[in-house]
């Protein structure tokens, strides 16, 4: 096998420093059983050492829980290359949540705003997210968004895809990325980043082995800027990701973008993989 490029994880899930807690069969145990067995990390060179392993370099780490916020805003700052912050947010929450925002972003330098509609049960074109998509935009970070049929037992039309369009077309300034594949809409996922230049795809949570050839396709070809490695670990392996793509045939001159270019482009940073 030739050497695997490096990569940069583009979203892992701060889930794994408390996996034995509300992280585990409670909300994804029916899809991935042995979640709860997933390795867990005392301190960021933990991380960082495994990911190696896997030709990782660096990662963008999502703080799902407050006291998750001081273990990744440590790591960044220890780490600022290699590990940058994204946090969870509810939008349903108002002012107060985006005052939270600001205070995350100076205090931690959080470069994301994760907001997966399940939770909510808010399509992403509700006015819920609208002072979110705004503070982002004024901010110079990304926001994050589940597409697809969610891993929790929750409705999941408020993921289909096509919301991401109208979002788009109002906050063209905005970095809009998809996450966890949009199954089973990836057609729809596919035309709306092919439409509009501000939004995109980490290919995070489902198995690389289960993703359908015209997504294959499209990271080879008319998506190959838009799309960016990613496990969302817990949910999915390193080990299985890496394995599992080194069987896809992504082109190897698309490998770089797809890797670690497109995520540095997207993201706004400048991550070390080296």
């Amino acid at each position: 096998m030739t050497e695997r490029l490096r990569a940069v994880d583009s979203l892992i899930n701060s889930a794994f420093l408390n996996l034995k807690g509300e992280a585990g069969s409670g909300t994804l145990g029916h899809l991935f059983r042995d979640i709860e067995s997933r390795p867990t990390f005392d301190d960021p060179e933990q991380l960082l050492e495994t990911l190696d392993r896997f030709a990782i370099g660096a990662c963008v780490v999502s703080i799902m829980e407050p006291d998750h916020a001081a273990w990744v805003g440590e790591a960044h700052r220890r780490f600022p290359r290699k590990v940058l912050p994204a946090m969870i947010v509810d939008p349903t929450l108002g002012m107060d949540e985006v005052r939270k925002v600001v205070a995350y972003h100076e205090q931690y330098n959080v470069r994301c705003l994760r907001m997966p509609p399940f939770r909510y049960t808010l399509p992403p074109t509700d006015r819920a997210y609208w002072p979110f998509y705004v503070k982002a935009i004024e901010l110079g970070i990304a926001v994050s968004m589940n597409a697809g049929m969610p891993g929790p037992r929750r409705p999941g039309w408020v993921q289909d895809p096509r919301y991401f369009d109208e979002v788009a077309y109002h906050f063209p300034e905005l970095h809009l990325i998809m996450t966890h594949c949009a199954q089973p809409w990836t057609d729809v996922a596919i035309a709306t980043m092919v439409h509009w230049d501000n939004v995109f795809m980490s290919t995070t949570s489902v198995s690389p082995r289960y993703w359908p050839e015209p997504f294959v396709q499209a990271i080879n070809t008319r998506c190959r800027e838009k799309m960016m490695f990613g496990t969302e670990f817990p949910t999915i392996t390193w080990d299985r990701a890496r394995d599992e793509l080194d069987e896809l045939g992504i082109r190897e001159q698309v490998q770089p973008l797809y890797y670690a270019e497109n995520a540095r482009r997207i993201y706004r940073w400048d991550f070390d993989v080296d």
